[in-house]
């Protein structure tokens, strides 16, 4: 057992001039805040305001840090929804959050404690602010508010190594580790090379019986590159529980903690009960780098094991631009073929590359040394003469060195006001063909261009690139082919 120190503990019997006890303030606009009858009461009905008590405190590298509310409902109806705790820094220079955490009351009368925990990476000043967040309608009383801590005793392992396995990055051995999915020695002189480095469908999987999971995130100072997609949604880390065919979506990373100039830290509390195996899936960031990723399990001494199989040894291979790389994505595992394959059970390598309008036949031959379940080929510009050259070229190298794998021919999307398919569309269809004709049973085609049309609700964000239901309308239209061509039930 590690032990703590009381770093402040704040009943509200005796307060200062500004009406409350030493070291706290008034945060917001117009606080309804008041002591009444030894309690903090806040009453904050007022969806324009954001409403509470601060306390400036530094936070200690090495520590970690627990503060407990203690909150009950003061009468029939009130409740705490909309009520945080939250820490920020308040340096001069930068002022984030650093976690926040919701406050819940118990039943009429009851006090119940509320907590939230966080380990700093270096020593800081911050701020603790108790507050009811606009559009919230807090009704509450506040008994006591107490900060602990104690020395971090938590072990960082890094996700790339063992216990923890990585799926989706089968170059990580020959880049020493690195999340990238194609291998730098061979491939850093594409352009494309720096997208590359963004591990879109790259996975961590494990089982534990951790109460708790930390993330250590750092993505080396790398921007957060389109426009058109949320810091989040390019960076962000998602969390699934359950095994390959029973995945649940558990948890993302809070967008308020994000960080591109140095590392930050995260937590995921599962619910589960003490003792209890679960199975974990973390999808990597879509859209920018990951420099290194740690996990620290609580408490320490958690068991970790391997994750259970998919539903296939092999993985499904989908190459292709931006369409598959997640452009438009709610977060890493809304890319459509990461739905695709959650879907299917199986396992994924995302080689949709944003900007990839080259389709070089050096990177079929990259394609051709993973031993795959299917190659998916597509979606694809809208570019005949250079696709009528190098998208055949691509198809037989797998074939010639996969002459049995399937292999499934993907034309290009629809986008927003578009009538008639794109002409490159006639050229994959008459391709399919004739490979049809010379006698080979497992080349495939999907006409992507019809899968959704213009309507009601947009399923692009930018007309070309689309939303996770666009990505839904995709998965659902791949899903029974890949049944059939993979003969799974």
């Amino acid at each position: 057992m590690v032990a703590s120190e009381i770093v402040f503990d704040t009943t509200f019997e005796k307060v200062e001039k500004n009406g409350l006890p030493a070291g706290w303030n008034l945060h917001g606009s117009g606080t309804p805040v008041r002591v009444e009858d030894g309690r903090l009461v806040f009453v904050n009905t007022d969806s324009s305001r954001e409403s509470g008590v601060v306390r400036k405190l530094t936070l200690e590298k090495d520590f970690e840090y627990e503060v407990a509310v203690e909150v009950a409902e003061r009468k029939s109806g009130d409740n705490s929804d909309g009520l945080y705790l939250q820490l920020s820094s308040e340096s001069s220079t930068d002022r984030k959050m650093l976690c926040r955490n919701p406050v819940k009351a118990g039943n009429l009368g009851q006090y119940v404690t509320g907590t939230l925990r966080y380990c700093t990476l270096i020593t800081q000043p911050s701020a603790l602010y108790l507050f009811s967040g606009r559009g919230g309608a807090a009704q509450v009383s506040v008994r006591r508010i107490s900060c602990k801590r104690s020395r971090d005793v938590r072990k960082w392992m890094p996700a790339n190594r063992a216990p923890f396995t990585v799926w989706g990055l089968p170059f990580m051995q020959e880049n020493n580790g690195a999340y990238y999915r194609y291998p730098e020695a061979r491939m850093k002189h594409l352009p494309t090379w720096g997208v590359t480095c963004y591990p879109s469908g790259g996975r961590i999987r494990f089982k534990t019986d951790a109460t708790r999971i930390d993330l250590r995130i750092d993505h080396g100072k790398a921007g957060f590159p389109w426009p058109e997609m949320s810091a989040l949604s390019m960076a962000c880390i998602d969390i699934y529980q359950g095994p390959p065919g029973s995945m649940i979506f558990s948890w993302r990373t809070d967008r308020n903690l994000l960080d591109k100039n140095s590392p930050y830290c995260a937590s995921y509390i599962p619910k589960t009960k003490p003792g209890e195996m679960q199975e974990y899936t973390l999808y990597l960031p879509m859209y920018t780098t990951l420099k290194s990723l740690d996990l620290a399990l609580v408490p320490a001494d958690a068991k970790i094991e391997k994750p259970g199989p998919f539903r296939l040894a092999k993985p499904i291979v989908w190459y292709s631009t931006s369409f598959a790389h997640g452009a438009g994505a709610s977060g890493p595992s809304m890319s459509f073929p990461a739905l695709t394959a959650r879907l299917l059970g199986v396992d994924l390598v995302n080689f949709g590359i944003s900007g990839n309008g080259q389709w070089l036949p050096r990177e079929a031959e990259l394609l051709a040394e993973i031993d795959a379940a299917a190659y998916i080929m597509g979606p694809l510009l809208d570019n005949p003469g250079l696709m009528a050259e190098r998208y055949p070229a691509m198809i037989k190298i797998l074939r010639e060195k996969h002459p049995h794998t399937p292999i499934l021919m993907v034309t290009r999307l629809h986008t927003l006001g578009r009538e008639r398919p794109y002409e490159v569309n006639d050229m994959v269809t008459k391709l399919h063909a004739e490979f049809a004709a010379a006698g080979d049973r497992n080349i495939h085609i999907i006409d992507a261009f019809t899968l959704y049309s213009d309507g009601p609700i947009p399923c692009t964000i930018d007309g070309v690139h689309v939303t996770d239901l666009g990505a839904k309308i995709i998965a659902d239209a791949f899903v029974p082919e890949l049944k059939k061509i993979l003969n799974l039930k």
